[in-house]
């Protein structure tokens, strides 16, 4: 299993080719993490999520000194398995850090989200 050996001080990442844009593409089955402690890991990721199912990719997201910044993300193969996912490890302590678990949201469907919470809590006042 060559998954996370080091390669010139880096893990190797390695998956599955997979030539139909549309699975790549597809935001259904990916998971956003934040609030990570800085000791997780590509290879903690993925060994703590991979319990709920086939995992296609996970990322944490790195600095340029190879410092974790805190989030990262996770593909699965199947969107019922990101579900439970999130709903059974969202709020839940890796290594002693609350985390958020939720559903992956590209900028333009975050910034969506954000205009309507700012309209309803105008329209509130």
């Amino acid at each position: 299993m060559l998954n996370f050996t080091p390669l010139n001080n880096k893990p190797v990442r390695i998956m599955y080719s997979n030539r139909d844009p549309s699975t790549r593409t597809s935001a259904a089955a990916n998971i956003f993490i934040k609030n990570l402690d800085k000791s997780i890991d590509n290879k903690a990721l993925h060994d703590t999520f991979s319990a709920f199912g086939n995992v296609i990719s996970c990322k944490v997201a790195m600095d340029s000194s190879g410092q974790s910044k805190g989030y990262g993300y996770m593909h699965f193969e199947q969107q019922e398995t990101a579900q439970d996912a999130i709903k059974k490890l969202n709020g839940m302590a890796l290594n002693d850090k609350v985390v958020y678990v939720g559903p992956f949201l590209r900028k333009r469907e975050r910034e969506m989200q954000t205009m309507k919470a700012r309209r309803s809590f105008l329209m509130f006042f």
